[in-house]
């Protein structure tokens, strides 16, 4: 069985005539009565009483009827949708994501995104800069978004979307929490909060090597994987920090932020594999591009 078999059956049906059938499909008369001798062969049943004068549906004629027109409806469907989905109109997305990248121009992005892509479906996963590389490159995400790394990223391309300053925190008691800025090795004794290296390497490196040019390394006594722990050990006076600036925007009890001098600007950027097959990727990275510093 096949669809121009069921299709001519649909059409049959409703002119119950062959002639008028046949000019409807655009094909000889012939073809139409072929095409339902096959169909009846193939379903074992008689699917039209017909003489030389009438043409009528048979009992089994009306009971296949429903399934013909829903089989003919889920087709065309399953066209719609499957171009809609090869034109990136329809589809799965999946979205990696660093933990502070929705403090910043991501919100808006897939916003932007779900407004004019309302078919496609966004799954996100909140990943550390080491997992969210591995999830790009086994194929279980298909854009990430996190801070640039210092070493080339072969295989991928990327676009950038904002870069913010790293800013100081410190506990509210603190005797620098009420300056309008601070110098970095004014921070030189101070017992430090950080996050472990694989985190988010780049952003690590770049605090220890910002101390280290303002004269010392930090002396580093906590660890704590996510920016609220953080956030809060400093409010209990574990240590002093520095984040993202994105981060300040957070009101938080107990710490204080303050802009730190010599600083650097650290990048958002999105990535994600140059051999991705995905058809929404190009519409998504095209949205992305209209963000882009």
């Amino acid at each position: 069985m096949d669809f121009k078999e069921i299709r001519t059956f649909v059409v049959l049906s409703e002119h119950l005539h062959f002639g008028r059938t046949a000019e409807q499909l655009r094909i000889a008369q012939p073809h139409v009565s072929r095409r339902i001798k096959q169909l009846e062969e193939e379903l074992d049943a008689v699917l039209f009483y017909r003489n030389k004068r009438n043409v009528k549906l048979t009992e089994a004629g009306h009971v296949f009827l429903e399934e013909a027109k829903k089989l003919l409806r889920d087709a065309d469907v399953a066209k719609v949708r499957a171009r809609e989905s090869a034109r990136g109109r329809r589809g799965n997305l999946t979205v990696s994501m660093i933990n502070s990248a929705m403090l910043g121009a991501l919100p808006n992005i897939l916003g932007e995104f779900h407004r004019s892509y309302p078919d496609v479906s966004l799954s996100f996963k909140e990943l550390n800069s080491v997992a969210l590389l591995e999830a790009l490159t086994r194929g279980e995400a298909d854009v990430g978004f996190m801070h640039p790394p210092i070493r080339a990223l072969g295989g991928y391309e990327h676009v950038a979307l904002e870069r913010e300053p790293l800013i100081a925190v410190l506990p509210t008691a603190h005797r620098l929490a009420r300056v309008d800025r601070l110098q970095l090795y004014e921070l030189a004794g101070e017992p430090w909060v950080m996050f472990p290296r694989d985190n988010g390497a780049t952003v690590y490196d770049l605090i220890i090597s910002l101390c280290q040019k303002a004269g010392f390394s930090p002396r580093i006594v906590q660890e704590a994987q996510s920016v609220p722990s953080r956030l809060g050990l400093v409010a209990a006076g574990f240590g002093v920090h520095l984040v993202h600036k994105t981060w300040g925007t957070m009101p938080y009890p107990g710490v204080a932020y303050v802009p730190v001098e010599p600083t650097t600007k650290i990048g958002l950027a999105c990535y994600w594999r140059k051999d991705d097959p995905n058809p929404i990727l190009k519409p998504f990275v095209d949205i992305i591009r209209m963000h882009k510093i």
